[in-house]
Parts: C-alpha cells; structure tokens; sequence
C-alpha cells in the first residue's frame, strides 16, 4: 500500500516538474507586458490575442510558419521513403557490406551540425540555391536519413524472416511482401521513427539559420529576432513556442498508440 502511494506521488511530482514550465509558457503567451512581468506572478488574469495578432498578422510570423512546415513535412516525407526500404534490406539482405553502410551512416549522424553547415552553404551558393528550400531539407535529411535507418532496423529484425518467405510463397514479390505483409506490422514502429524524426526536424537552428534565406527561414530562425537591445518581448517568444508545440503535440496525441507499441516493440529485437 505504501508502496503504491509512493508510486503515485513520484508520478504525480514528475508530471507536475514536466508539465508546469509548459503550462507558465502558455500563460505568459496569453498575458499583457505588465501581468507578464508582475510579482508575484498572476495566476489570474484578463487573457489577450494581442502577442498573436502582432506576431502572425502585422509581423508576418505566418511566412516563418508556413516553411517550417513544408521544411519539416518534406524532410520527414523523403527520409522515411529512402530509410524504410534500406533499414528491411540491411535486415534482409546479408553481406559483408552492411555494417560498413550502417557504421558510416551513424558516423554521419553523430557529426557535429557545424561541421558541416558552412561547407554545406559554400557548396548550395555555388548552385545557387540558397534562396530555396533544397539547402535546409537535404541537410536535415542527411542527418534525419541514419536515423531512420536504424530505428527501423532494429523494428524489422523484430519480425521474423519467415513471414517475408510466407509471404513470397504464396506469390507475392519481395517489394509485395515487404509493402503487404512487413510493413503493416511494424506500424508502431514507423510512427515512432516519423514523429521522432518530424520534431528533429521541427525544432532544428543551425542549419536552418545558414542555410535558409528571408523568405525561407523558419521558426527557430525568427525567434531571435524578437530580442533587441530596447526590450525582450516575452508575451510573443511565449506565443512563437506555444505554436511551435502544438502540430507536434497533436500528432503525438493521434498517433500514441503506435508511438508506445513501437518503442517497445524495437527493444526486444535480437541480432
């Protein structure tokens, strides 16, 4: 008994030192300069849009929405269709090439961004694409590519070769087995790596701020420019990150099913 409430005072105190800062976030988003900066904090107070309406209306913060999310979204999109298929093949397919592949690929991923973000801009200026979004969506690809792979690999060695011989069996071809049978089965699986995978994209700075233009920048880019030497504005930074949680808390919340059943189910993969 003892036990149990001690449990539940742990949880409860865990939700409560996760929960708060995000919760004080969305209040002060909500608030006027002067119930931002009162003390004691106000905990009750006449909420306003005024933070929003300058920040998505006048300032233009719309724009900075909308690439994020065609940043993100086309990220996720390319790098789950390339890094799906060669997570099965490398779990499939057997040769002495597959661990110097999957070596190089988490070499790739574990580079610092800095290393890599100028000489990404010397060489997408060369081309002259840097007022694109190619530059930003092919360097979060290189880095969000690895990890697909190996998330998914370890879901795929979770299922047994057998099933894809099954399958061939009864007279599907490699790539039918794979789309029809393999792939519905590892559904938490591939939610987990997309979710994963669409908020490193979200939430990336530094190669979003080297590789992006005015017109191209995102989010994270915009936020700094709401720090001046005349005054922070803490009602709009509260708000920006209010609305840079919410596409991503909301598809974390239709897609939690597959999200717990995949997490678990990748651990309990063998060699």
């Amino acid at each position: 008994m003892i036990g149990a409430i001690a449990r539940r005072l742990v949880i409860v105190l865990a939700l409560v030192v996760i929960l708060v800062p995000y919760l004080w976030l969305v209040l002060t988003s909500f608030k006027d300069r002067v119930d931002a900066f009162a003390i004691p904090p106000k905990l009750f107070f006449a909420p306003t849009f005024d933070s929003y309406r300058s920040l998505f209306g006048d300032a233009g913060y719309g724009d900075y929405l909308r690439n994020s999310v065609i940043v993100a979204v086309t990220t996720t999109i390319i790098s789950i269709v390339l890094g799906v298929p060669t997570a099965y093949a490398l779990t499939r397919y057997r040769s002495r090439w597959n661990s110097v592949v999957l070596l190089g690929m988490l070499a790739v991923r574990l580079l610092p961004a800095l290393v890599l973000a100028v000489p990404m801009f010397v060489l997408f200026n060369k081309f002259g694409w840097t007022t694109s979004f190619v530059p930003v969506v092919l360097a979060h690809v290189t880095f969000n590519l690895p990890f697909v792979v190996w998330m998914m690999r370890g879901f795929f060695k979770s299922i047994p070769p057998s099933i894809d011989e099954a399958a061939m069996i009864d007279g599907l071809t490699p790539f039918g087995a794979f789309f029809r049978t393999v792939l519905p089965l590892s559904l938490g699986g591939l939610a987990a790596t997309t979710i994963f995978c669409l908020i490193n994209s979200w939430n990336e700075f530094l190669f979003a701020l080297v590789l992006t233009a005015r017109d191209t920048a995102t989010l994270p880019v915009a936020v700094p420019g709401l720090l001046s030497p005349i005054g922070t504005q803490w009602g709009q930074i509260a708000a920006v990150g209010t609305v840079m949680t919410i596409p991503v808390l909301v598809f974390a919340f239709l897609a939690q099913g597959y999200i717990v059943q995949g997490l678990t189910g990748g651990a309990v993969a063998g060699e």
